[in-house]
């Protein structure tokens, strides 16, 4: 029987609030996408300094910053998938939040150790248009940056990640609802992040079994950082 695959949610919140609930929310929906391991972890609390250009990770293949980001480390390689929530604060993303990813380049530019994971992005706001949108973008950006696989949430409704409107209560998210309009009933947005989660996984267990079904891996190692060679001449013939 094959290894389950294993679904990491991390709320960048520095409280421990209305984003860990959606995080752990899209936890129990991978959960029940069947053969998938959950593990969670929250940033609350600890000390992550941002990234300070020091480059010396091109060379070690990992980074020399002695903080809390370190133990995180191997928890993020086991994982076949990273859930990613945060807080918007000014149109993004916590600055905790985005320490911790700035200082995964410490994981290697050029290996690119995160590759192929699926990715899946959740912003709690505290009004409907509140900067979820802009914030779900940045998340997504930096999946691509580090050549994984964003999924968005398509059904009932389609949006790049997942999006919760709360205020200062801590378990606001717990009432948060969604009217989705094309459907006779509101959704709850812990339900909305269930079903997100499940969707994660899901993909999560496709890529899985692409993989180990093809043995592929991206091209043209170190990733995104050489040119084949040669280059096909066709391109150089290439008329309109």
């Amino acid at each position: 029987m094959a290894a389950p695959v294993r679904v990491l949610g991390v709320s960048a919140s520095p409280r421990r609030g209305n984003t860990a609930i959606l995080v752990r929310a899209a936890l129990l929906g991978a959960a029940a996408a069947g053969a998938v391991a959950t593990d969670y972890l929250s940033l609350a609390g600890l000390a992550i300094a941002p990234c300070d250009g020091c480059e010396r990770c091109l060379a070690s293949g990992g980074c020399v910053l002695d903080d809390d980001m370190q133990p995180l480390y191997g928890r993020l390689l086991r994982a076949d998938a990273i859930i990613l929530g945060t807080p918007v604060y000014f149109g993004s993303m916590s600055a905790l939040c985005k320490a911790f990813m700035e200082r995964v380049e410490g994981l290697g530019v050029t290996a690119k150790r995160l590759r192929l994971k699926v990715g899946g992005a959740i912003a709690v706001g505290a009004s409907r248009n509140g900067g979820q949108e802009t914030t779900l973008a940045a998340l997504n950006l930096w999946f691509h940056v580090n050549d994984m696989l964003p999924v968005g949430i398509t059904a009932p409704l389609s949006q790049w990640g997942m999006t919760g409107v709360t205020g200062a209560d801590p378990t606001d998210a717990l009432r948060d609802e969604v009217d989705l309009k094309l459907v006779p009933r509101s959704v709850k947005a812990t339900q909305m992040a269930w079903m997100y989660g499940r969707k994660v996984a899901t993909v999560t267990r496709i890529v899985r079994a692409g993989i180990e079904a093809s043995g592929l891996d991206l091209p043209d190692a170190p990733y995104g950082h050489s040119l084949p060679q040669p280059f096909p001449p066709e391109l150089d013939e290439l008329r309109p």
